[in-house]
């Protein structure tokens, strides 16, 4: 595991795509053993599970559960998100948790997926690692210490896209307005085509005393 945990580091710190580090992660976890299936979901503000990568999956199975909101019996891994601890399902064929959800797992012949909930510095959960078995049975103690570094592994991923995202809105949007600004604007002016002319069109519109009702606008954010 020191080594995976130096690999994915590593990726993470080079400013590896936040996917193709995920997915490196899921691929070498899966490489342990043949019946182990890997996958990571992030959970947005709302509370709204996005898959994030599950390499081993079925596209349509993984995808079943975009824009689905957490809850109590909603899987493993909505489930783990939701009571923000871990859900370890044994046997998915009778798990009442995953009523939605049995006839696509059971069809790729997965019995058993046991999820961990990841947290950012803040504990806000931001995501869950699962891993799903093709037997129904319980971790053994070697495998919950693999879960418990990749959580950790995938949360300094999130946390650090989340920051690069931060920054890349704050470059490109007006703080005080929440408008796009003119990095945002010479941006958009540099992917606009220019072999054709008449594709496009600029549109200026002048605002008389623009600067008096800025400046206004802060005033009062000052007071309040």
């Amino acid at each position: 595991m020191l080594t995976l945990r130096n690999l994915i580091l590593e990726m993470i710190a080079k400013g590896a795509d936040l996917k193709a580090t995920i997915d490196r992660l899921c691929l070498e976890i899966e490489a342990f053993g043949d019946d182990l299936v890997c996958s990571v979901l992030t959970v947005d503000t709302d509370g709204f599970l996005h898959p994030l990568s599950a390499p081993s999956l079925a596209e349509d199975f993984s995808m079943a559960l975009e824009g689905l909101m957490i809850g109590p019996d909603i899987g493993s891994c909505g489930s783990a998100a939701y009571w923000r601890k871990p859900v370890i399902v044994t046997d998915i064929a009778s798990d009442p948790r995953w009523t939605q959800f049995r006839e696509g797992a059971l069809a790729q012949g997965l019995r058993a997926c046991w999820s961990m909930p990841i947290f950012d510095e803040a504990e806000d959960v931001i995501g869950t690692f699962a891993l799903y078995y093709r037997e129904a049975r319980s971790p053994t103690d070697a495998e919950r210490a693999m879960v418990d570094v990749c959580t950790h592994l995938c949360s300094i991923a999130l946390e650090r896209h989340g920051r690069v995202l931060e920054r890349e809105r704050r470059a490109n949007i007006d703080m005080l307005t929440g408008l796009a600004n003119r990095a945002s604007f010479t941006t958009a002016l540099s992917h606009l085509p220019c072999a054709d002319p008449g594709t496009w069109a600029l549109l200026v519109v002048d605002l008389d005393n623009l600067k008096v009702i800025i400046n206004e606008m802060i005033w009062t954010l000052k007071v309040t």
